[in-house]
């Protein structure tokens, strides 16, 4: 063989290598952006039913208030659940008037993410809570 047919050889075979790992490293960016752009929703629609749930007056409606915030928030950011569950503490809406009270929200959703790559797995847990200040002065039931 002459050196240049070597030469081209070489090339051939650092290209058979290369381009797997860097495909490999790709998909391993997007597995990972998608987890991270989850954990972001799950967070946010956490903050989001906190706040619906302050703003109520009795603890009933804070809990109905949370979810339908929670689960608007993560339908409408794309996040695809498997299954979800809201956990509302409204246990400061009935605080005595004048008294500082907080009520706190806690939003787990096992995230199906679609794809995934060899040893890693296609749906994960995910969970926050988030809370929120009750108005001090505000009229409560």
């Amino acid at each position: 063989m002459r050196a240049k047919d070597q030469r081209g050889m070489m090339i051939a075979v650092e290209t058979a290598i290369i381009i797997p790992v860097l495909l490999l490293v790709v998909g391993l960016l997007v597995v990972l952006a998608n987890q991270a752009l989850a954990n972001l929703a799950v967070s946010s629609a956490a903050s989001q039913a906190a706040r619906a749930a302050s703003i109520e007056r009795v603890p009933g409606a804070a809990t109905g208030a949370a979810r339908t915030v929670a689960g608007s928030s993560l339908a409408e950011s794309g996040v695809n659940c498997r299954s979800s569950n809201v956990a509302v503490d409204a246990s400061g809406l009935r605080a005595p008037l004048g008294t500082p009270a907080n009520v706190s929200v806690t939003v787990t959703c096992e995230v199906d993410f679609g794809i995934g790559l060899p040893g890693l797995p296609t749906s994960k847990t995910l969970s926050a809570t988030k809370t929120s200040p009750v108005d001090t002065y505000r009229t409560r039931r």
